[in-house]
C-alpha cells in the first residue's frame, strides 16, 4: 500500500500527461488529480466505522468507482469536457492499480467489484506495505522512497509535455 505521497504524485503525473492544459493556467488540475489518485483511501473512514479493515481496498479501489467518477465529473460539468472526466477518472482508477502493482503481501485489491469480490496482488514488490506497522522512521524513510521514485516521473512528464506540445493549439 503505497502511501498518499505516491498517490498523489501518480495522479499528478496522469494529469500532467492527458489534461487538454494541465499547468496553462494554475496547478490545480494537478491538485485535483493529486486529490482524486488519494481519494479511495477514503474507506479508512469506513474501517474506523465498522471496525473491520474488511473495508480497506475494497469497492473504493475498483474501476467500476473510477468510471463512476467520470460520470459524476461529466454530468456535474457537461459533456464538452469529457476529455477531463476521462483523466480525472484515471487519476482516481490509479489508486487501486498502484495498490495493485505494489502489493506483495496481504489481500490486494478489489479492482473488479461488483462483478467479483477476488482482491488481486500482482506479489513483485512491496511498496510501504502496512504503514500501521512501521515505526515513525521507517515511516519517513517509507516517504522518501517514493519521493525519489514518484517525483521524477512528474517532472518528466510536465517536461515532456511542454517541449512536445509548446505549439500545440488545446483541445
Amino acid at each position: 500500500m503505497p502511501l498518499p505521497i505516491a498517490h498523489g504524485l501518480l495522479g499528478a503525473s496522469i494529469v500532467a500527461a492527458l489534461h487538454a492544459q494541465p499547468t496553462q493556467h494554475s496547478s490545480r488540475p494537478l491538485l485535483v488529480g493529486a486529490l482524486l489518485a488519494n481519494a479511495a483511501d477514503l474507506d479508512f473512514l469506513l474501517v474506523f466505522a465498522f471496525h473491520s479493515k474488511t473495508w480497506h481496498r475494497g469497492f473504493s479501489h475498483s474501476i467500476m468507482l473510477a468510471l463512476a467518477v467520470c460520470l459524476i465529473f461529466v454530468l456535474y460539468s457537461g459533456r464538452q469536457r469529457i476529455r477531463e472526466a476521462l483523466v480525472y477518472g484515471l487519476a482516481f482508477a490509479s489508486h487501486g492499480l498502484l495498490d495493485y502493482v505494489t502489493t506483495r503481501e496481504g489481500s490486494g485489491v478489489a479492482l473488479l467489484w461488483p462483478f467479483s469480490s477476488e482482491r488481486f496482488a500482482l506479489g513483485w514488490v512491496g511498496l510501504s506495505e502496512w504503514p500501521s506497522r512501521l515505526s515513525g522512521m521507517q515511516i519517513v524513510q517509507a516517504l522518501l522512497v517514493e519521493i525519489a521514485l514518484f517525483t521524477p516521473l512528474l517532472i518528466l512528464t510536465i517536461g515532456l509535455r511542454k517541449l512536445l506540445w509548446k505549439d500545440a493549439r488545446p483541445v
